[in-house]
């Protein structure tokens, strides 16, 4: 099978000191699905993440860096990812993390379940039970997301398991819609507000099970802090 939607899809990826994962996880994207378009975009990481992007941009002409002079949280990287995107005309939109929490394996699924039933946005889940596999999550990790997303959850009244979920697909019209009104949040809470709008808008979600793995190399970027950031800011989405 001709998988030709591919010339038509760019995956998004934020990076901030990604430099042991960053070229594994380009090798595997290019390697699966062909003639996809990746775009990182580089926090001016310690670790020049940014410079191993540009050192392998020969290898893969449909790479392409951003690269950021301070770091400005998560929310705006895929702001600016997503309006590059579609000034680029893209159909399809991608993101996902560098660290392999996120199987590539799973990005074609991703796709084809947007394309096959006609979805406006579909989310990688890792909270379907006995279908989504956690194949090696920390306890603390699985905690503080899972407590994240019943919260948010319950709050928002979405029905969406995974609700706090960043892997995910998007239709260029979906995104289009979301970006209409600017996004208020910078940080974790971003895939809350993707997410939130997306059901508000009335907008055709899917959610898939996925393997979700530890990341495979450097620290995770989750903290109760975070999460309690991103309960307070629902409040703020909520009654803006």
């Amino acid at each position: 099978m001709e998988y030709s939607f591919f010339d038509h899809t760019v995956i998004i990826i934020p990076t901030y000191n990604e430099a042991l994962n960053v070229q594994l996880m380009l090798d595997s994207l290019f390697g699966l699905c062909p003639n996809v378009s990746v775009l990182i975009i580089d926090d001016n990481s310690p670790d020049k993440t940014y410079a191993i992007v540009e050192m392998i941009k020969f290898k893969y002409p449909k790479l392409y860096l951003i690269k950021r002079p301070l770091k400005s949280g998560l929310g705006t990287a895929y702001d600016e990812g997503f309006k590059w995107a579609l000034a680029k005309k893209f159909k399809y939109i991608i993101q996902m993390d560098c660290d392999f929490s996120h199987n590539p394996e799973d990005v074609r699924k991703l796709i084809e379940t947007l394309i096959d039933k006609k979805a406006d946005l579909v989310i990688g889940s890792r909270f379907l039970e006995k279908k989504t596999q956690n194949h090696q999550w920390s306890s603390k990790r699985k905690y503080f997301s899972s407590f994240a997303s019943t919260m948010l959850r319950i709050l928002s009244g979405a029905n969406i398991n995974d609700i706090t979920g960043g892997f995910k697909c998007f239709s260029r019209e979906t995104l289009e819609k979301i970006l209409k009104d600017e996004l208020k949040s910078k940080g974790f809470i971003f895939q809350f507000e993707t997410n939130y709008k997306a059901h508000n808008l009335g907008l055709k979600i899917i959610e898939i099970p996925i393997m979700f793995n530890q990341r495979r190399f450097g620290n995770s970027k989750m903290s109760l802090s975070i999460i309690l950031e991103s309960i307070l800011i629902f409040f703020r989405l909520k009654f803006a």
